[in-house]
């Protein structure tokens, strides 16, 4: 999404708020100073009072930054939840850690936690905020851990850059983002491809391919044009959203199940009392004392330190963290609901800067799916006038004939590009004007025959955010027929007319009607073309196959040499001799935009191109009709590269767009190179001696 301001605080400034016990304590822990002097006091009061006894740095405040987001649970794309309030709490807990044997990861079980709320803040139209927090409050946190061996590491959640084990230190596993394709597979997208299948499922939530399709996407539009994408906002995004279950003793599982086994029988237990006893004696402490300790509340999954020994069960006590919870009218009652809760080590606390904080809203919240929105110039007719951010009024942009984008993802024929002929993708918010005397309702509608019959779109959910805060007003008109708005500036996304999830491909052409409170047609407006294409392209593999070298190129078709076959294995013999594959595929597309093939090694060797042989290994298409090529290429490996599994892969990209904003085309004036689908299908080979 676009830059927008980073959200809106309460009335009150920073330093006019008055201190909690809790900031008391810590401020006086600090400085030295009887917390019960700073109770009932602000910051500015205290820096008035106490200016030469308390460090002015500790008086100083630190901005926090972040964003409430809601994923699809399906693809993984995040949402923004606008206008939502987020509360900023002071929170002190204690904690039972525990770190199984034999795993990499640390779980921890709050109990006797103390919140107070710091202050509030609203979240903007993309879902944004930002808050002030003083700096005695980031300096306790870090203070309190740097006492405690380890504890920066294990009170730190794993990011996806975590997970891949990214280390700048260690030169073979490579720069984080992966550098331009063509070429050898990036090394973060191997080992993201190489975790386990539950923790590719956990990785930013539930929509691990999503996260996936995020990354290839911005190595692509990075590799070809686009606006610099944020890689590290994606890289250090918090692995795990949600909380994972630790793997408990199996004698915890069974009496959390209610029953043991005994001589004869099972007899009921008190799960949480029996497991409080056992945990008190590695602890050695009083069950009592761990009364409000449940093995089913953990948080976790965190980073396992490795550099000491670590018991498995430990107590802590009066962990310091600064938490959020966010709540959202989602029921139209004028309460706000908890969308977002429970929230424990958002925020990588450090010295130097702070990574914004991402906050994944519960199912409750309602989100919007656009971000920044269009300035619509509106006359006295209906009117369709941008697809997204992308305007549908203007022939140096769009053909409206047609209905295709004319400057994204442009042939590339080998002189001046051409104009593009470049669909549309996923779901459109179409923009448009319909506040005209006399008109209380209106509706889009839609033909798929050129527009010699038009159809009214049903069932369409249009979910609008008051600009001033409050409930979502949300309308699914089973007759296509939409309320008018009185002031369309006082809601979000303004002139919003529908959110459109585009079928699968072809040309559509739409037109919005307004009608009178009887809902009778008044006046339309001109019909607007618009193509669409959801459509992947295909890949198919005409043929991978090995020879030694110096035999002829008749050996490529020796049934024996064909890799395109259940777990493909090429024996180079013993001594290793150098061997050659010739890989070839072809792809086509509905809207082909480009194409490439490429290997990828080991580690310890690596296929090149044989600069002999006739090679094809990418293509852009040439002129818009120009969605269908073979691609081939002949790889030589040495006979001193390392056994091991290499890999031959093709990348298709089609054309179609989606304009919303999440790629930041509107700030290049949409002259720009984006990938929004693809195909991306590989064969993996072993290589062995013998």
């Amino acid at each position: 999404m676009g830059k927008t301001a980073r959200g809106r605080g309460d009335e009150i400034a920073p330093d006019q708020r008055k201190l909690t016990s809790i900031q008391a304590t810590r401020l006086g822990a600090l400085a030295g100073i009887d917390k019960d002097l700073f109770v009932g006091l602000t910051v500015a009061e205290i820096r008035d009072k106490f200016g030469w006894q308390v460090d002015a740095r500790l008086l100083l405040f630190r901005r926090i930054c972040g964003r409430v987001v809601k994923k699809d649970p399906v693809t993984g794309q995040s949402y923004p939840v606008p206008f939502a309030t987020v509360h900023v709490e002071d929170t002190d807990c204690g904690l039972i850690s525990y770190f199984p044997a034999n795993w990499q990861w640390g779980w921890f079980f709050p109990f006797l936690c103390h919140r107070e709320t710091l202050a509030t803040v609203k979240t903007d139209r993309c879902g944004n905020f930002c808050v002030w927090i003083p700096r005695f409050e980031i300096d306790w946190i870090l203070k309190w851990r740097k006492t405690r061996i380890c504890f920066p590491d294990i009170f730190t959640r794993p990011s996806l850059k975590d997970l891949l084990q990214f280390d700048p230190t260690i030169p073979e596993r490579g720069p984080f983002p992966p550098g331009p394709r063509p070429g050898p597979d990036p090394a973060p997208f191997s080992r993201l491809a190489a975790l386990p299948a539950n923790t590719l499922q956990a990785l930013i939530g539930d929509g691990a391919r999503g996260l996936t399709d995020r990354l290839v996407r911005l190595s692509e539009s990075r590799s070809f044009g686009a606006p610099t994408a944020d890689f590290e906002a994606v890289a250090n995004a918090r692995a795990f959203e949600h909380e994972l279950p630790p793997p408990l003793p199996v004698e915890f599982r069974k009496a959390l199940s209610q029953t043991v086994d005994v001589t004869g029988g099972k007899r009921t237990i008190d799960a949480a009392e029996s497991i409080r006893s056992a945990v008190g004696l590695h602890l050695q402490r009083s069950s009592k004392e761990l009364q409000n300790f449940d093995p089913r509340r953990y948080i976790g999954p965190f980073l396992r330190c490795r550099d000491v020994f670590i018991p498995e069960w430990h107590l802590i006590v009066d962990v310091p963290d600064i938490t959020f919870r966010v709540t959202q009218d989602v029921d139209g009652d004028g309460d706000e609901e908890v969308i977002y809760a429970e929230g424990y080590f958002d925020v990588r606390w450090n010295s130097g800067a702070i990574p914004d904080v991402t906050l994944v809203a519960n199912d409750l919240a309602i989100a919007s799916q656009a971000c920044d929105v269009p300035v619509v110039p509106c006359g006295n007719v209906p009117a369709i006038i941008f697809a997204g951010l992308h305007p549908l009024d203007d022939i140096s942009y769009f053909d409206n004939v047609e209905g295709y984008a004319t400057r994204p993802n442009r042939p590339q024929p080998g002189g001046p590009r051409p104009p593009a002929k470049t669909p549309f993708c996923g779901t459109l918010q179409l923009y448009g004007c319909v506040n005209l005397p006399g008109a209380v309702f209106y509706r889009v509608l839609r033909s798929t025959d050129n527009g010699a019959t038009f159809s009214p779109m049903t069932n369409l959910p249009r979910v609008l955010h008051p600009a001033g805060g409050g409930a979502p007003v949300i309308e699914t008109p089973a007759d296509g027929w939409y309320t008018v708005l009185a002031n369309p500036a006082d809601w979000h996304p303004a002139r919003m007319l529908i959110e459109w999830p585009t079928p699968s491909i072809g040309k559509n052409v739409l037109k919005v009607e307004v009608g009178d409170g009887a809902k009778n047609p008044q006046s339309a407006s001109a019909p607007v073309a618009i193509q669409v294409d959801n459509t992947a392209p295909n890949v198919t593999y005409n043929k991978l196959a090995w020879r030694f070298v110096g035999e002829s190129d008749a050996a490529f078709d020796l049934p024996s040499r064909n890799l395109l076959v259940a777990c493909p294995v090429i024996h180079r013999g013993s001594p290793a001799q150098n061997i050659e594959v010739q890989f070839e595929v072809s792809v086509s597309a509905a809207h082909l935009r480009n194409a490439y093939i490429y290997s990828s090694g080991c580690g310890g060797g690596s296929f090149t191109l044989v600069g002999s042989a006739p090679n094809h290994t990418s293509h852009w298409h040439a002129d818009v009709n120009d969605n269908s090529e073979i691609l081939f290429g002949r790889y030589a490996l040495a006979a001193g590269a390392l056994e091991g599994c290499y890999g031959f892969s093709a990348i298709a990209n089609s054309r179609a767009m989606n304009p919303a904003g999440s790629d930041n085309g509107h700030l290049v004036d949409w002259s720009y190179d984006p990938v929004f689908i693809y195909s991306h299908p590989g064969v993996s080979v072993s290589v062995v001696n013998g």
